[in-house]
């Protein structure tokens, strides 16, 4: 009953991030096919100091919160109300920072043009770390339909409001427009928070809420001290997005490309290529998740689950290798058909293994996670963002080598955290790799599949192009399935 109910949580977890990707996916389509390259670059860059800002704000307050609530249900709404005041104060003088220095921050980031978009995240600092701390104590609760609603609610707001302004601003310049586009990040915010409230006040959950237990400075000691390591782990990610930010475009400057044209490849990489390159890890994420569950009670109980890890690398290995062929395959096409810009058919081809890598990497830091072992998958990470950064830093800034060295920059970082957690694993006696679970017919088919659809694309037409493109996802789903129920 239990794995039923976490099956459950899984396959709505999973659909609710599939619908949000698409919906973020189709704001970035709509700000290319407005705005271009350029606009797209400026988005990204304007929300990598975003998601730092956001950290340094809330950290792993709201994280917490839901673990410190799950335990200890009536001190959970003191505790909530009781940071929504800290946050909310921290919230605004970070807020206030960045609206008085918006030019000081654009120029220092990469362009004055982002001046725009800065004052306009300025109240989405005070919104959204609210926003993040009603989650954390609304899964304390364990309400978790309110937040994934919420979580679709906010984001077909944030890009409906992103569109709007976007199309409405376009003519008077690209950082204007993507400015007044992201004054939808706080509407989205409250648009979300004030659902979360209506829902709770309507349910039983309102009783737990308004439920009060004191709480002593001892265990808000503890409690801090707690979200100040879950902070710092999740740091790593927001921390390597605003390095590459502000690195990539600076060495592309240095390699001789005039501001435009490094924030415009700069959002060829990240807000086109990457997007299209992780899409496919959200399956693997999935189904690594609802593995996982299985090998922590096993682990818990003393029990072995090599035949679990079988079946989920056999799964990781087959979707991680086909995703990433048919990416290969169809970089021009989706470029063209989603972006309009061929040039970003490049930098996704070379990010095309990355469907795999992280998959590898996800599932091995699941296992890792799964075994008490959490400090291992972030020492990898962070070994990888340093190596990752220090390449790029070389690379990037070699005349004809930005698309490659970005990407060369990424692999690395994915690569070695894969690779810490292979080593780990393997220290501890954990079966990992054997040659059948790649297994001959997925060569096969690889080798097949690239010789056949080659040849179809390059004869130009639409009509074959998207008909092997049936052709190759009814062979791979049937691949899989034979693979997968073995």
């Amino acid at each position: 009953m239990l794995l039923s109910s976490l099956v459950k949580q899984a396959v709505l977890r999973s659909a609710v991030l599939v619908i949000g990707k698409g919906i973020g996916l189709a704001g970035r389509v709509a700000i290319t096919r407005m705005l271009g390259a350029e606009g797209i670059g400026l988005y990204q860059i304007a929300y990598s100091f975003f998601g730092m800002a956001l950290m340094v704000i809330s950290g792993g307050l709201p994280t917490t919160l839901a673990l410190f609530t799950a335990k200890q249900t009536d001190r959970g709404w003191r505790v909530f109300q009781l940071l929504s005041v800290y946050t909310a104060f921290i919230g605004m003088g970070l807020a206030f920072w960045t609206q008085y220095y918006a030019n000081n921050i654009a120029v220092l980031i990469g362009d004055v043009e982002l001046a725009w978009a800065l004052r306009a995240l300025a109240p989405a600092l005070i919104a959204v770390p609210l926003l993040q701390l009603a989650r954390g104590y609304m899964q304390g609760i364990r309400s978790y339909d309110a937040i994934s609603l919420s979580e679709l609610t906010e984001q077909a707001v944030r890009i409906t409001v992103l569109i709007t302004f976007v199309s409405l601003y376009a003519a008077q310049g690209v950082g204007r427009a993507i400015g007044y586009g992201l004054y939808g990040t706080t509407i989205a915010a409250i648009a979300a928070f004030l659902f979360l409230t209506i829902y709770a006040s309507s349910t039983r959950r309102a009783a737990i809420m308004f439920t009060y237990s004191p709480f002593s400075r001892e265990g808000l000691g503890l409690f801090l001290r707690s979200s100040f390591v879950i902070g710092c782990t999740r740091m790593l990610v927001p921390l390597s997005d605003f390095i590459d930010s502000i690195l990539i475009p600076n060495r592309l400057q240095a390699a001789g490309y005039s501001i435009s044209d490094s924030i415009a490849m700069y959002g060829i990489i990240t807000g086109m290529a990457a997007v299209i390159v992780y899409m496919p890890t959200m399956i693997t994420a999935s189904v690594s998740y609802t593995v996982t569950m299985k090998i922590a009670a096993k682990h818990e109980a003393g029990m072995e689950s090599g035949r679990d890890i079988e079946r989920i690398l056999r799964f990781v290995w087959t979707w991680g290798i086909i995703s990433g062929l048919f990416i290969f395959l169809y970089a021009k096409e989706s470029a063209i058909l989603l972006f309009g810009v061929e040039a970003a058919a490049e930098p996704i081809r070379y990010l095309s293994a990355i469907p795999l890598i992280v998959g590898l990497r996800e599932l091995t830091t699941s296992i890792l996670w799964a075994q008490e072992r959490k400090r291992t998958p972030l020492t990898g990470l962070a070994l990888g963002i340093g190596l990752s950064v220090l390449l790029q830093y070389v690379i990037v800034a070699i005349p004809g080598f930005g698309y490659r060295g970005a990407a060369i920059g990424i692999l690395l970082m994915e690569t070695v955290a894969v690779l810490w957690n292979l080593h780990a694993l393997r220290n501890a006696n954990v079966p990992l790799f054997t040659i059948k679970w790649v297994g001959w017919g997925l060569i096969l088919f690889s080798c097949i599949m690239f010789v056949l659809i080659s040849a179809f694309i390059k004869e130009g037409q639409l009509t074959l192009i998207v008909l092997s493109a049936l052709f190759y996802w009814i062979c791979a789903a049937f691949l899989i399935i034979i693979r997968y129920r073995k």
